[in-house]
């Protein structure tokens, strides 16, 4: 269930395809003379009977400059059309400003779109722009759902059947994540997100990923001691959603921090405002689990394993303390200093899981701090392995997801001392930080190969953040996808 449908055609269609109830999306170009037409502007005027160009030049804010956007209707053969017209910026339109541009155009009806013409090899990136920029919070999910049609115009063949199945799967998922990072915290306890898990890879890939739920029981018997801590002040109890590729060779290993609604435990958080979004606290665990999900429907073989703690961290008789001692798989203790810093003790419990097991490299999620000094437009990232980050943070530039890799400095350790367990989790100092927060997770991993990625200022916008609207985002499950199941 993706929020468009997907129809290619040649350019020699376009006349037959601009019906009266479709929007038609083109480019327009700008540089130092002004607004300029490219081929789609050329195509779409030859078969309207217009000078879009002109018409835009109506518009005294449409200046052409990248996602601006003005909207003309026009005489069409079949009747009025609207033509939304998209800037492009100057005439070298990279797939990203594509991307960007699509996104921006939101479609809410059926359209013909002629951006994929303005660049080579721009097919998935504007099919995957016009999903994202389509997608909607849906209140009701239990009635029939009703995709957009999008039909878009592109002479190059070559590829384009498996460009659009891979655009669509990656529009489901991100899709999948913005909707349950915006559901209502009261609708999405940790087994409400363990059963949207569930559904998802029954959907998309029902005989190529296992996914098990660990309930407090498995929990404690499995060392999970700061997952049952987190979860303790809550009605609803902790569990852990596990998923799994089957296959040969080295394993993937993926962690996924997933708190449903983060109060600050007896930490209360302070600011009204943070608190009404902190049901956003999840979307670590959200995109781990979509990504792995969509690799597999993908085609992914070889062996992946997410460990996903789903807890609610909430003040109450049985909550977490300030001075008390965790113990996590493995038998490291953390000393606990803020319960508002919650998220890196869930994740510590799956890293110290993962560094039994030995994979070849450990990717963690998590949505710790807001402080990740690369703004809203990235994910930051810090490593123990170069290698694997370079790799995670190209994905992400592949498919307009990016990311930021940080340096991991040893010195910051010193600023967790504990004189009763191993390390604590916050210091009093220091501010809080990202650097700090993968400092703290890194003493979990021993020599696996591992990177930790803060998606904390990213994956929720408190407003419109150019080309993304307010609300949830979904990053960074596009570049796990990339980063699990590269295009060949």
């Amino acid at each position: 269930m993706t929020d468009v449908l997907f129809t290619r055609r040649d350019s020699g269609d376009l006349g037959r395809v601009v019906a009266r109830d479709h929007d038609v999306i083109v480019g327009l170009y700008s540089d130092g003379d002004g607004v300029r037409g490219g081929r789609g502007a050329a195509l779409v005027g030859d078969a309207l009977g217009v000078d879009l160009v002109a018409l835009a030049a109506t518009d005294p804010n449409f200046d052409g400059s990248p996602s601006a956007t003005t909207v003309v209707v026009v005489g069409g053969p079949s009747g009025p059309t609207r033509a939304l017209l998209v800037g492009l910026g100057d005439r070298t339109a990279s797939p990203a400003v594509l991307f960007e541009s699509a996104l921006a155009a939101k479609l809410g009806r059926a359209s013909v779109s002629t951006l994929p013409m303005e660049a080579d090899g721009a097919l998935g990136a504007v099919a995957l722009g016009h999903a994202l920029g389509a997608w909607r919070y849906r209140r009701d999910t239990s009635g029939p759902f009703q995709p957009v049609p999008v039909t878009l115009i592109d002479d190059d063949t070559v590829g384009a059947d498996a460009t659009l199945v891979r655009a669509a799967v990656l529009a489901r998922v991100t899709g999948w994540v913005r909707q349950l990072v915006e559901t209502p915290p009261n609708a999405l306890c940790p087994n409400d997100f363990a059963d949207a898990v569930v559904a998802l890879a029954r959907e998309l890939a029902p005989d190529s990923v296992l996914v098990e739920t660990w309930d407090a029981a498995t929990l404690r018997a499995r060392g999970f001691g700061a997952t049952l801590g987190v979860g303790g002040g809550s009605a609803h109890s902790p569990l852990v959603v596990e998923l799994r590729i089957e296959g040969d060779g080295p394993v993937t290993a993926l962690a996924g921090k997933g708190i449903t609604f983060d109060s600050g435990g007896i930490n209360l958080k302070r600011d009204g405002g943070e608190l009404s979004w902190m049901k956003s606290d999840m979307a670590a665990a959200a995109s781990v689990a979509a990504a792995v999900i969509a690799a597999a429907a993908l085609g992914r073989t070889a062996p992946v394993v997410a460990i996903l703690p789903i807890a609610e961290n909430m003040p109450g008789g049985s909550a977490l303390r300030p001075g008390d001692v965790v113990s996590h798989p493995g038998g490291r203790t953390t000393e606990v200093l803020d319960t508002d810093c919650e998220g890196r003790l869930v994740l510590a419990d799956a890293l110290g899981w993962f560094a039994q097991q030995r994979p070849q490299h450990i990717v963690d999620v998590g949505t710790l701090t807001d402080s990740g000094a690369v703004g809203t437009a990235f994910w930051g990232c810090w490593a123990t392995s170069d290698e694997v980050a370079t790799a995670l943070v190209n994905a992400g530039s592949r498919v307009f997801d990016p990311g930021w890799a940080l340096p991991l400095h040893p010195t910051y350790v010193a600023l967790l001392p504990s004189r009763v367990a191993d390390i604590a989790n916050a210091s009093p100092d220091a501010p809080d930080s990202g650097q700090l927060a993968a400092t703290y997770l890194r003493t979990f991993v021993g020599d696996v190969p591992w990177v930790h990625v803060d998606n904390g200022s990213s994956a929720w916008l408190e407003r419109d953040s150019h080309p993304w609207p307010a609300g949830p985002t979904g990053t960074p499950v596009r570049a796990l996808v990339e980063f699990l199941h590269p295009v060949d």
